[in-house]
């Protein structure tokens, strides 16, 4: 009696593309049925992963009516944090698009390189330079 993906996926606890995986690399041996659908047989699951024996909660704390207040004290703070860092963020963006601009004001333009031939057959003084 096999099971479908999804139901061997809620057994062990493992996603179905984890199960496809397996069947792809050979650690699981399933079998398609008739209308396409992947199916394992539970002994063949079971060898690889343990059976999941109870429903698995999201991990989520107890929170009590008494923890309230602190929470939102902490939310309070960190808000406030994060109001900061983005006041810093924004200066730190600020002064960097200032100095790029700078900087591209201040780079010197380059001088044009001239070729091969140029150089060779050129007299002293025709150099854009002015310096051979």
């Amino acid at each position: 009696m096999s099971i479908t993906l999804r139901e061997a996926s809620e057994k062990v606890g493992v996603t179905r593309q984890t199960l496809m995986k397996a069947i792809k690399t050979g650690r699981v041996s399933g079998q398609k049925s008739d209308n396409g659908e992947w199916r394992i047989e539970p002994v063949e699951l079971f060898r690889v992963w343990p059976p999941v024996n109870e429903v698995q909660q999201p991990l989520q704390p107890d929170i009590t009516g008494s923890d309230t207040p602190g929470l939102q004290a902490e939310n309070r703070l960190l808000r406030e944090q994060v109001a900061e860092l983005r006041e810093e963020r924004n200066a730190w963006r600020e002064q960097a698009q200032r100095l790029a601009l700078t900087d591209q004001r201040a780079a010197p333009q380059p001088t044009p390189q001239r070729g091969f031939w140029s150089r060779l057959f050129s007299r002293q003084g025709d150099s854009p330079s002015g310096e051979e």
